[in-house]
C-alpha cells in the first residue's frame, strides 16, 4: 500500500516537471520580433516631444504575453510606450499570432519621448527598449534609440520674419494676383500676429479701390486678419490682391505688415510688386445702335459694324466672322483688323447677301470679333422681303394672260 502511494507521488512529480519543462521549451527568443523603423532622430530647435512607432510580430501560432522594458533612460525624461491611440501606457501586452496570409504587424504601439521642463543641453541621448516574457527569462527582441537635442536658435532682431517665394507678379487689371508669404515666429512664445496691407503707386500715392485679403493656406475659403503661430514654427498665408478693373498700367507696391498683437516685438514687412499690363476689351455694336436690318432675298444689304476697344491695352490682329443661315453670305470690308488702340473704335462696312430662295421673314445672324485676349459677339436680326423681280414678273404674266384672252375673244367673235 505504501509502495503504491509512493509510486503515485513519483508519477505526479514526474508529470509536473515534464509540464514545466515543456512550457519552458515552448518559449523561444524568436517567437516575437520587434520592428521600429526610426532608431535615431533630431528634434526641432524648440520641440519638446516626439513619437516613434513600435511594431510587434508574433511568429508563432499561439498568443504571447510580452513585457515592455525601458532602460538607460536619460535623467528627467518622460519616456513610455503607449497603445497606438495614446489612450494608456503599456507595461505588458498580449500579442496575437498573425493570420497565415497577413504580413502586417501583430501589434502596433507608440513610443513617446518627452523632454524635461528644463531643456537639456545640446547633444545625443540614448536609451533602450526590450521585449521579454513576463518573468524576464526569455528576451524576444530589443532596440536602441538615439535622440539628438540641438542648440536652440539664436533670437532674431525682431522676433518675427516674413519671407516670400515669388514677390513680383504681372497681369491685366482684370486679374486677381495671389502671393504666398511665410511667417516665422522666433519670439520665444506662441504668438498671434495681425495682418495688414497697403498699396502705393509709382508716385507714392495710395490708389483707391484695391482689395487685399489674407487666407490660411490650408483653408483658402476663409478670410483672416490675424494668425497664431507656435514658437519656433512658421505658418503660410495666401495674400490675394484684386485691383480695380480701370487701373492704369504700371507698377504698384503692396506692403504687407505682420505685427505682434501684444506689441512684444517689432513688426515685419513684406513688399509685394504688382505690375499691371494693358489688356484690350472688345465691344461690338452697329454705328446706329440698331440691331435689325432690312434685306431682300438675293440682294445685298449693308450695315456698319462698330468695334470698340474699351480696355487698357492695344489689340492687334482682330478676326471678324459671322454665323448665318445656309446659303447666305456675309463679308467684311476689312478682316483681320491690324490694330485697334485702347479707347478707340472703328467702323467696318458689313455686307449681307441673303439666299435667293430665302422665304420672307426674320433671320438671326451672329457677328463675331475674336482676339487671343478677348472676344465679342452681336446678334443682328435681318428681315427679308421677297425680291422685286418676282413682282415685275407677276405683272408681266398678268398682262400676257389678258392679251391672250383678248386675242381669243376677238378671233372667236368674228366667227
Amino acid at each position: 500500500m505504501r509502495i503504491g502511494r509512493l509510486l503515485l507521488v513519483l508519477t505526479a512529480l514526474t508529470l509536473t516537471f515534464g509540464l514545466l519543462s515543456t512550457t519552458a521549451l515552448a518559449q523561444d527568443s524568436s517567437d516575437v520580433r520587434l520592428d521600429s523603423a526610426v532608431r535615431s532622430l533630431e528634434m526641432g530647435p524648440r520641440e519638446t516631444r516626439t513619437d516613434l512607432t513600435v511594431d510587434l510580430y508574433n511568429t508563432t501560432s499561439e498568443r504571447r504575453l510580452v513585457k515592455i522594458v525601458l532602460e538607460d533612460l536619460p535623467e528627467g525624461w518622460d519616456i513610455a510606450v503607449w497603445d497606438r491611440f495614446f489612450d494608456f501606457k503599456v507595461g505588458e501586452i498580449v500579442v496575437e499570432p498573425s493570420a497565415p496570409d497577413d504580413t502586417g504587424a501583430s501589434q502596433s504601439l507608440r513610443l513617446r519621448v518627452d523632454l524635461p521642463d528644463e531643456r537639456p543641453s545640446a547633444g545625443a541621448y540614448s536609451f533602450g527598449l526590450r521585449v521579454t516574457s513576463p518573468d524576464g527569462s526569455v528576451e524576444y527582441d530589443s532596440a536602441r534609440y538615439t535622440i539628438e537635442v540641438p542648440q536652440p536658435p539664436a533670437p532674431t532682431d525682431t522676433g518675427v520674419a516674413v519671407t516670400v517665394t515669388f514677390p513680383a507678379l504681372s497681369g491685366p487689371a482684370t486679374s486677381q494676383f495671389e502671393f504666398e508669404i511665410v511667417i516665422d515666429n522666433d519670439t520665444g512664445a506662441d504668438t498671434s500676429f495681425n495682418l495688414t496691407a497697403g498699396v502705393l503707386d509709382e508716385s507714392g500715392q495710395a490708389p483707391s479701390g484695391w482689395d487685399v485679403t489674407f487666407s490660411p493656406s490650408f483653408g483658402q475659403e476663409r478670410v483672416i486678419s490675424s494668425i497664431s503661430v507656435g514658437d519656433a514654427l512658421n505658418e503660410r498665408v495666401d495674400v490675394r490682391v484684386t485691383p480695380p478693373r480701370n487701373t492704369d498700367t504700371g507698377d504698384y507696391l503692396v506692403l504687407v505688415r505682420v505685427e505682434d498683437d501684444a506689441g512684444g516685438s517689432d513688426p515685419a514687412e513684406a513688399p509685394l510688386l504688382v505690375s499691371i499690363r494693358g489688356r484690350g476689351e472688345l465691344f461690338l455694336s452697329t454705328d446706329t445702335g440698331l440691331l435689325n436690318l432690312d434685306a431682300t432675298a438675293g440682294e445685298e444689304a449693308s450695315t456698319k459694324l462698330r468695334l470698340t476697344n474699351f480696355g487698357t491695352g492695344d489689340l492687334a490682329g482682330i478676326d471678324l466672322d459671322a454665323t448665318a443661315p445656309q446659303g447666305w453670305n456675309v463679308t467684311f470690308q476689312q478682316s483681320p483688323i491690324p490694330s485697334l488702340p485702347n479707347d478707340q473704335q472703328i467702323d467696318i462696312i458689313t455686307t449681307i447677301l441673303p439666299a435667293a430662295d430665302a422665304i420672307p421673314g426674320d433671320y438671326l445672324i451672329t457677328l463675331l470679333a475674336d482676339h487671343p485676349d478677348t472676344n465679342a459677339s452681336l446678334e443682328l436680326r435681318v428681315t427679308v422681303a421677297q425680291s422685286t423681280i418676282w413682282g415685275w414678273l407677276g405683272i408681266v404674266l398678268v398682262v400676257l394672260v389678258i392679251a391672250i384672252l383678248g386675242g381669243l375673244f376677238v378671233r372667236l367673235g368674228r366667227r
